[in-house]
Order: C-alpha cells, then sequence, then structure tokens
C-alpha cells in the first residue's frame, strides 16, 4: 500500500461541522504515483493523522489503525494516551487503562462514543465507559473532539473520544483479510495455581458483493487474556507526635507540619488476576455509490475477571492515655517500637463479568449535492455482574506482636518482629467471618437521532437542524450474606491455610500467609455450628440498591457560513433532561423506599471560526456551552455503611438526588501549521470556566452509630465553587525527517505537551461555614505529556513511546486537608519492534512499563506519606501482524 493512499483508504471523517450523526463523507481515495513511498506502521499513523486533523472541522487530534487495521498497540487505552492531551486511569492502578482523562480532566468530565452514539456504562457507579471492555480491532480510527458544535452531544466539559469503526466500503470495497496474534507474559506472574501465556488474537474480515458492490459486509472477532499479579502495600493511616513531649496530635486540631509520623499499620495486598475479554462485531451496509447509504451494526463485547485477593495485616494498639498512644516508644523521626498489635489474614474471591451488547440502524440520504440527511437508533445493555467469597482470620491486640519500625518519609515502612515466629503461626489466627456478596447492574438506553443539512459543506451560507432522544434505564442490586463466628468457635487460620507462601519485594525477608479458598469454603459448610449469620445482612442487601430513569430530549439549530478561506459556524442546543432514583433509606430500625425527581433544561450556545490564513497555516477559534451530569451513584439517594473487618471503623457512603450538573463556559484557540503531508506543528490555548463542580468529600464526625459513640467518616457528592481551568496545548508529528543525512532520514517523532492552571474549586468544611480551596482539579493533572520515537530501515520498524502524568487529587477531606489523596506523578515507557516480512506477515514484539513504574498513593502534610504503592511487573509479548 502506497503512502497517499493508505493515507485515504481506511477513514470515513465525519463532517463535524454537522455533527458526527453525518459523519460520512469519505476522503477520496488518490492512486499512487511512481514516486511515492511505502509506509507502514508508525509512520502511516502519523501521515494519517496529519491529513487528518486538518480535514476535521473542529479542533481535534486522532489516532489511527495501521495497515493492517488495528490500532498497534495493547489495548484501545494505551493507543488513546498517544493523542495530545489525552490520558487514561487504570483500573484500581493495576489494570488496563479503564477511564478516559482529556487535556488532564477528570474522566466524568468527558463521552466516549461509537460511530457518534453514546452508549451505556458498563462500571458500578460511574457514566464513563470502560475502555478495558471495548477490543482495540474495533476502532479503525479515534477522533478526539476538543470543541463542539450544537450538534453534538453537549454532555462533554473535557471532549469526546469517537470510535470509528470499519466499513466494507473503505479501500474501494476491496476484500480485506487482516489480524494480529501474540504471547506474552508478566514478570510478575500468579503466584497461586498454574501461570498460563497471556496474549490476544483479533481478526477482521470485510467485502463487497452484489450488483455494482452495493452490498458490504464487515466481520470482526477478538479475545485478549492477561495472566498475571500484582501486589499493592499500604500503610492505611499515620499517627502524629509531639517531637518535644511525644504527646499525641492530633490533625487538624493540632499542627503536625514538624511531628513525628508512625504508621499504626502495615498491609500487604496480593492479586492474583486473570482478565479476559471477547468482543464480537457484524456490520452489514448498503450504499448505491450515488445517494443513499445504510449500515446496521451488532456487536457483543465481553470483559471477565477472575481474581484472588490475599491480604495479610498489622495494626498497632492504639489506646491512649494521658493524652499518649500507650503502645508506642522510643518515637523519632525515623522509626519507633510498638509494644502491642493485632493481625489479620483475609482472602476475597472475586468473580467479575462487564458486558456490552448494542444494536445500531443508521442511514444517510443525500438527494442532490447540497442536502443530507440521517436517521438512527440505537438500542444497547450494559451489564456488571460481581460474585465475592471472603473469609478472615485475627489475632487480637497482645504483645507477641511487639515491633520495631523504620521509616522513611515517601517510602513503604519496614516492620521487624520481637517474635517473627508467631505472626507466621497460622495456629494464632482465630476465623472471625466467612460471607458472600454480590453486586447486580444492568443499564440499557435507547438512542434515536435525526439530522438534516443543507449546504453545510458549500461556499456561502448552509444550515442544519437535528433532534436527539435517549432513554435509559438502570438498576442496581446488592446481596450480601455474612456469617461471624460464634463465641464458641475454634476454627483457625491452620485448618484453610495454603501451601504456599509469597514474599513481597518490599518484605525485607517476611513471608504473607495464604488462605485456601476451596478449603475454607469446605471448613464453612462443614462447621453451621461455629457460624451466625451477621443481622446486618437483611439491610445490607437493601440500602445499596437504586433504580435510575433519565430521559433526555435535544434540538439544535445551526449555520455555516464560508467565503474562500474563512469558514464561520454558530449555533444552540436544547437539552431537557427529567431523571427519576428511587432507593432504600434508613428510618429508624426499617428500610423504607422512596423516589426523588429532578429535571432540569440547558441553551447550548457554540460557535467556530476556521481560517486558512495561508495554505500551511490554519487558525481556528471556538466557544460554547457544555454541560456534565452527575454520576448515577451520586445521586441515588440511600446511605452504604461499610464497616472495615480490619479495624472496625465505620464510613458511610451517601447519594444526593438533589445534585446539579456541571455547566461550563468554554474557550478555544488553535493554530496548526502543516509544513507537507508529512510534518504538523499546532498550538492551543483553551479556557473552561465551570460552574457546579461536583466533589466527593469526606467528613469524619463522632456519633452514634449502631448504639456506640465512635468516629464515622460520612462520604457524599456535592456541589462545590466555580473552577477556572486554563491550558496550553503543543502537538508536534513529524513521519520522516527528510533533512537529516542517509539512514537517518526515516527517523519520526510524535509529541506533544499540555500543561493546566487550574483555580481548583473551594469546598465547604465540616462546620458548614469554613471554605477550603483545594489543592487541585479532582482527578485531573495539570501535566500530562507523551513522546513517540519511530524509525523504519528496510523491513524493520522500532518504536518507543514514553507517557507522563503529574500528581493527581482523586479523594478530598472536608474535615482534614491532610486526609487528601493524590496519585503520585507517573512515567510509562512502552517499546516496539517490527520485523516485515512480506505484504502479508509482519512480526511483532512489544515490552510494556519496561521502566516498571509502581503507582503510588500519596497523603498527608506536603502528600509526603506513602499510602500505597503498587506493583504490576512488566510485560512482553511477540507475534504477528496479518493482511490478505
Amino acid at each position: 500500500m502506497t503512502m497517499s493512499a493508505a493515507a485515504c483508504a481506511a477513514l470515513l471523517l465525519p463532517t463535524a461541522i454537522a455533527g458526527p450523526a453525518f459523519a460520512q463523507t469519505a476522503l477520496a481515495v488518490e492512486e499512487p504515483g511512481d514516486g511515492d513511498i511505502v509506509v507502514t506502521g508508525a509512520r502511516l499513523q502519523a501521515v494519517r493523522e496529519v491529513k487528518a486533523k486538518r480535514a476535521i472541522p473542529v479542533i481535534a487530534d486522532t489516532i489511527s489503525s495501521d495497515e493492517i487495521g488495528t490500532l498497534p498497540d495493547f489495548g484501545l487505552g494505551e493507543a488513546l494516551t498517544r493523542v495530545p492531551g489525552v490520558a487514561t486511569i487504570q483500573n484500581n492502578a493495576r489494570g488496563e487503562a479503564q477511564y478516559l482523562s482529556i487535556r488532564g480532566l477528570s474522566a466524568d468530565y468527558n463521552l466516549v462514543q461509537i460511530d457518534g452514539v453514546t452508549l451505556p456504562a458498563n462500571e458500578t457507579g460511574r457514566r464513563t465507559v470502560s475502555l478495558d471492555v471495548i477490543p482495540s480491532s474495533l476502532a479503525s480510527w479515534v477522533e478526539v473532539y476538543k470543541t463542539v458544535t450544537a450538534a453534538m452531544n453537549a454532555n462533554a466539559i473535557g471532549g469526546t473520544a469517537n470510535l470509528r469503526t470499519r466499513s466494507a466500503f473503505d479501500g474501494g470495497g476491496r476484500t480485506f483479510v487482516g489480524g494480529r496474534f501474540d504471547v506474552g507474559t508478566w514478570d510478575f506472574e500468579r503466584t497461586r495455581g498454574h501461570a498460563n501465556p497471556s496474549g490476544q488474537a483479533e481478526a477482521i474480515v470485510s467485502t463487497t458483493f452484489g450488483p455494482d458492490r452495493t452490498f458490504g459486509v464487515v466481520v470482526s472477532g477478538s479475545f485478549f487474556r492477561r495472566d498475571s499479579a500484582s501486589l499493592n502495600s499500604a500503610s492505611d493511616n499515620y499517627l502524629y507526635f509531639d517531637p518535644a513531649t511525644g504527646n499525641r496530635l492530633v490533625s487538624p486540631t493540632n499542627n503536625v507540619s514538624n511531628a513525628f509520623v508512625a504508621p499504626d499499620r502495615r498491609r500487604w495486598l496480593h492479586y492474583d488476576n486473570v482478565r479476559e475479554r471477547y468482543g464480537v462485531f457484524g456490520k452489514f451496509e448498503f450504499d448505491d455509490h450515488d445517494r443513499f447509504r445504510a449500515a446496521l451494526t451488532l456487536a457483543d463485547f465481553r470483559h471477565t475477571n477472575d481474581e484472588e485477593r490475599q491480604s495479610n495485616l498489622v495494626a498497632a494498639n492504639t489506646a491512649t492515655a494521658n493524652n499518649r498512644y500507650s503502645s508506642y516508644s522510643n518515637v523519632t523521626g525515623t522509626g519507633g517500637t510498638v509494644s502491642s498489635a493485632n493481625a489479620q489474614v483475609d482472602l476475597v474471591n472475586y468473580d467479575q463479568t462487564r458486558r456490552m451488547r448494542y444494536a445500531d440502524l443508521a442511514g444517510t440520504l443525500t438527494p442532490n449535492d447540497r442536502v443530507k440527511a440521517d436517521l438512527g437508533v440505537n438500542f444497547a445493555v450494559a451489564t456488571y455482574r460481581q460474585d465475592a467469597r471472603l473469609a478472615t482470620y485475627r489475632i487480637a491486640n497482645t504483645t507477641n506482636l511487639a515491633y520495631r519500625y523504620d521509616i522513611a518519609p515517601g517510602s513503604f515502612t519496614h516492620f521487624t518482629f520481637a517474635n517473627p515466629a508467631f505472626i507466621t503461626a497460622a495456629a494464632n489466627y482465630r476465623q472471625f467471618e466467612y460471607g458472600t456478596n454480590s453486586d447486580d447492574q444492568r443499564e440499557q438506553a435507547l438512542t434515536a437521532r435525526a439530522n438534516i443539512a443543507v449546504g453545510m459543506e458549500d461556499e456561502g451560507l448552509g444550515v442544519a437542524a437535528g433532534a436527539y432522544a435517549r432513554f435509559l434505564d438502570r438498576r442496581y442490586d446488592y446481596q450480601v450474606d455474612n456469617y461471624r463466628n460464634t463465641n464458641a468457635s475454634t476454627l483457625m487460620l491452620s485448618g484453610a491455610l495454603a501451601p504456599e507462601t509469597y514474599a513481597p519485594y518490599n518484605g525485607g525477608g517476611q513471608k504473607m500467609l495464604l488462605v485456601e479458598p476451596a478449603v475454607a469454603r469446605a471448613v464453612f459448610d462443614a462447621s453451621g455450628a461455629s457460624f451466625a449469620a451477621n443481622s446486618t445482612n437483611a439491610g445490607g442487601s437493601l440500602q445499596s440498591d437504586y433504580a435510575l430513569t433519565e430521559d433526555i430530549y435535544a434540538a439544535y439549530a445551526m449555520a455555516r457560513f464560508a467565503r474562500g478561506p474563512v469558514r464561520l459556524t454558530g449555533g444552540v442546543r436544547y437539552e431537557e433532561t427529567a431523571l427519576s432514583t428511587g432507593s432504600n433509606s434508613l428510618r429508624g430500625t426499617a428500610y423504607i423506599y422512596g423516589q426523588q425527581h429532578q429535571a432540569y433544561r440547558d441553551w447550548l450556545p457554540s460557535a467556530q471560526a476556521d481560517w486558512d490564513v495561508t495554505s500551511a497555516l490554519r487558525v481556528r477559534a471556538a466557544y460554547a456551552t457544555t454541560i456534565g451530569r452527575p454520576n448515577y451513584d451520586d445521586l441515588a439517594a440511600r446511605e452504604v455503611v461499610n464497616v472495615n473487618s480490619s479495624t472496625g471503623s465505620v464510613s458511610i457512603t451517601g447519594g444526593n438526588p438533589g445534585l446539579r450538573p456541571r455547566r461550563s463556559d468554554n474557550l478555544d484557540l488553535s493554530v496548526e501549521y502543516y509544513v507537507n503531508r508529512d510534518t504538523l506543528f499546532s498550538a492551543a490555548l483553551f479556557q473552561k470556566r465551570i460552574a457546579d463542580e461536583i466533589l466527593v468529600v469526606r467528613n469524619q464526625a463522632s456519633e452514634v452509630f449502631d448504639g456506640v459513640q465512635q468516629l464515622v467518616t460520612r462520604i457524599r457528592p456535592v456541589n462545590a465553587s466555580r473552577p477556572l481551568v486554563r491550558g496550553l496545548e503543543l502537538n508536534a508529528v513529524v513521519a520522516r525527517m527528510p533533512f537529516l543525512p542517509g539512514p537517518l532520514a526515516d527517523l519520526g517523532v510524535s509529541a506533544n505537551l499540555t500543561l493546566l492552571d487550574p483555580t481548583p474549586p473551594s469546598v465547604t468544611l465540616s462546620d458548614n461555614v469554613t471554605q477550603r480551596r483545594l489543592s487541585g482539579l479532582f482527578e485531573s493533572a495539570n501535566v500530562v505529556a507523551n513522546a513517540k520515537l519511530f524509525y523504519t530501515l528496510g523491513p524493520i520498524t522500532v518504536q518507543g513511546a514514553w507517557n507522563h502524568l503529574s500528581s493527581i487529587l482523586y479523594s478530598v477531606s472536608t474535615t482534614d486537608p491532610l486526609g487528601d489523596r493524590r496519585y503520585a506523578p507517573s512515567d510509562l515507557f512502552d517499546a516496539q519492534l517490527r520485523v516485515k516480512l512480506s505484504r502479508h506477515w509482519t512480526i511483532v514484539a512489544q515490552g510494556k512499563n519496561l521502566t516498571d513504574y509502581r503507582p503510588q498513593r500519596l497523603f498527608g502534610p506536603d502528600f509526603r506519606l506513602l499510602r500505597e504503592e503498587i506493583d504490576n511487573g512488566r510485560a512482553f509479548y511477540i507475534g504477528a501482524l496479518i493482511r490478505y
């Protein structure tokens, strides 16, 4: 395939001026000339991305498929991190890329669509689509819109990522067979059971047939498996000591900026995971090659996770006397001694399935060269199911667990036990509980859209109008069946101890005790007299449940005027939202079901100017008002009580049915310089003034719970003050460097940098009076940087990709600023080697997380204290790309 043909063949770019729903204006395929240079892989991607940025009429960036028709990364999320201003959040910091961040902003600000349609969410709580459920083979092209027009979905303050699926009429309708397969391994393998190879296989077939090849069909399938392990090293909490007196200090009542700090627990959580993803996709198309085009798409994606989580915990006895911690002595800035502690070993088995299915029917009619109309209807169902089985074993506070701890800021704390044999003796751990719980969620959405445009792609005046409706229904059900051991029970960990042990990389020779799940279950089944049902089972099975319906009606009108190098577009969108939630609330001793209703209406104007200053220089400016609807879990009026089985601490997570959606006024200015078909430089300034920001806050207070006065943490979403976000985005794509001597001319680079200068929101503290400005935007990075260097020499292509994120605030406290939590800055490096054996076969070897980056979560004074460090390890894959 030649460069010029490849750059045009696979893509159906939208006329985004008239909205992605119109999307079906294909770029003409240029026939190769004698002087064309054959390009593949990373350089082909770069050339396509330069061409696409110039063709899309809004401020946008893209990631394309390669010559095989797939995204040449581990998955969709990894591929998207190469797009300027785009980052992803991993699944609990130890899975694949899951949530999308555009321009450093939280995933809640952004929208993910497939062929212009927003699909239902397949995660508990959030609106966002999990990227790890979507196979990378689905997308032949992903457009990331940074600005919107009136024709586009307005629920996108940060931006919209739109996945374009392959059409049978790509590449002139020629039959296409392509795919890839690979096998790999993680250097952090499963500890228990037989660790099988990881790997993936993807295949896509498309062809056209019938009279004049007016019919087309695309079929693709994919399978992905990750067999690996992770270790989470956690110091969940720290105590503060007066350096002069040794007295207890409590933040924020006392100033602890110069205090000695000491961990009150050390915890290792070891995860054995088998993640698998299955996907099937089919599209049946009709194109009369003149006026009418239609497509019926069916898809089914499924992601499973079989996880065995083992945990070992040691917690200090934090009893106090005379304003001192009784068990602590010899406390300094680098360590201390604890004379009494407790311990726990626990197991949770998770069986998790997330699934998304959808059917989409769409048609486009072009009765003449100036008029274009389209209709579409989509029905989608997303489900989430998780079954968990747990067993817990404990040692009560005892001097046999006395230890010395050594602490260094930013590092995991090491414990040295006075009696190391005691903590590793399974016969000392008495069983505390056994139980099961399940999450069952179903969300379905029916979406309809209609658009008509007259002269929107021509010189002079054009107009467009459209309507949109979406009817969403969501149901969530939680069931818990928990049993506590009776006083007469003599069941010990030694009766369910697994034969394997695990030595953490930061354990200093200490090892984890592991529970054998099948034995723990058999002991429970055979020992009914040793267990009694937890009295909170009935309430626990009601308090989380909720039902939600959301109906959205929208209409828009817009106009476009084009004269020579200048194009002006303006319009207004009207959206009306009707929301109803139902949930159980505790009233006295009974749970009462109630419903809440909310409705709001928005007029959302937008405007854009697009000016070709010269044939190479383009300037764009845009204004738009957008919204950001609250997450589903945040809207249900429920209170979910969680009692930590290891510490006894109580937290209550509540919803807020009165939450208002975010609303944002957005300004954008972009300058783009297209040196040639291989080279692009661009810079963009943007500003977002957001009203009614939504934050999830934590408030700790002493209150009566379960008849006892104790410290309770309440977690609840609230509307906060108005944050202001200003940012700069720089992007450079150089597919080839002919100015370099000799073989170096085939060196290429793609690099981008996004810098945010936010004014974070303020939250009201627990006294309901005091305001505190946060240290940053929630779930947002102030610096996002990507760099990809690639080089081709004959049949060999080498590429390396680096991704950097600055620190990210992910939890906020309304009682103590030191309770705020951040992700530490991250740096990831992936690499790939391709060897092209023939026109049809290419061997690919790649490595992931080659820097062995370990995600960290920080809190405390100046975020110097390490709360968690997660070790995922590196991954290495080898396989092949196939094309016929």
